[in-house]
C-alpha cells in the first residue's frame, strides 16, 4: 500500500508540474512566437512571418470592433497570437484543437487563433483554405477578446453562468461590429435552416441574431443583455412571431 501510495502521489506531482508549465506557457507564449507588432494597445504575434504593415491593419479594424462594443476600457491591452505550426496548436489548443480560437481568461487575456493569412486578412480553415465571408482575422480576434470584455464586466462567477447563446451571441456581435442581417436570419429561423444549428453548421449565427434582436429592434444595452438573459427560446419566440 504504501508503494502504492508513493506512485500515487509521484503521478500527482508530475500532473501539477505539467499542469503548471501549460499554464505558464500560455500566460507567456512569446518565446514560441518570433514575429511580432503593435498597434496602441493591441499586440499581434505570429509564429510565422508577416508584414508588420498587414498586421497593424488587421490590429485596427479589431480595434474598431472593441471600440464599437459597450464593454470597452479605453487603452486595455490585449496580445494575438496566430498558431500556425500545428504541434503548437495541439499545445496551445489542447482540447478546443481545431477551433478558430481561443481564450483562457481569467488565466491570462491572450488569445489564440489558428493558422492564418495576416496579409491578406484571413484565418484559414482545417483545408488550408481561407474562411470566407465576414469572419475575417480582426473578427476572429475580436470574438476572441470579446469574451475577455464581458467576463471583466459582470465578472468571472457571473460569466461563468451565461447561457451559451449570451456568451457566443455577444462575442460574434462584438466579432461582426454589430453588422448582422436579421431578416435574412429570421427567415432561416423560421425555416430552421442548417446555417442557424451550431451543432450542424459550427456557427453562431443563431445566436449573434437573438443579440442582434435584443439590442438593435428592442433596444436593449448589451449590460442588459448579460445580466438579465432572458430565455432562449423565448426570445426565439418574438422573432418567430414577427412577420
Amino acid at each position: 500500500m504504501k508503494a502504492l501510495r508513493r506512485a500515487a502521489l509521484i503521478f500527482l506531482g508530475v500532473a501539477l508540474a505539467a499542469a503548471a508549465s501549460l499554464a505558464a506557457i500560455i500566460a507567456h507564449p512569446q518565446p514560441l512566437f518570433g514575429f511580432h507588432a503593435e498597434n496602441g494597445p493591441l499586440e499581434l504575434w505570429s509564429d510565422r512571418p508577416f508584414d508588420e504593415a498587414a498586421g497593424r491593419r488587421v490590429l485596427t479594424g479589431v480595434q474598431k470592433r472593441i471600440d464599437a462594443s459597450e464593454l470597452a476600457r479605453p487603452g486595455e491591452h490585449h496580445s494575438i497570437f496566430i498558431v500556425n505550426e500545428p504541434w503548437k496548436e495541439r499545445l496551445l489548443f489542447l482540447w478546443s484543437f481545431g477551433a478558430g480560437g481561443l481564450n483562457y481568461f481569467p488565466l491570462t487575456r491572450n488569445v489564440f487563433i489558428r493558422a492564418a493569412d495576416v496579409g491578406r486578412g484571413v484565418v484559414l480553415g482545417p483545408s488550408g483554405q481561407p474562411v470566407a465571408g465576414q469572419r475575417t482575422l480582426a473578427y476572429f480576434a475580436a470574438h476572441e477578446i470579446a469574451h475577455t470584455l464581458t467576463a471583466e464586466a459582470i465578472g468571472v462567477w457571473a460569466y461563468a453562468r451565461l447561457p451559451t447563446w449570451v456568451r457566443e451571441g455577444v462575442a460574434d456581435y462584438i466579432g461582426l461590429m454589430g453588422d448582422v442581417d436579421i431578416a435574412r436570419l429570421s427567415r432561416l429561423l423560421k425555416v430552421e435552416d442548417r446555417e442557424l444549428d451550431p451543432k450542424k453548421s459550427g456557427l453562431y449565427a443563431r445566436y449573434r441574431l437573438l443579440v442582434a434582436h435584443l439590442v438593435k429592434e428592442k433596444h436593449w444595452s448589451m449590460m442588459r443583455v448579460l445580466t438579465e438573459s432572458p430565455e432562449q427560446k423565448s426570445v426565439e419566440a418574438e422573432l418567430l412571431r414577427k412577420e
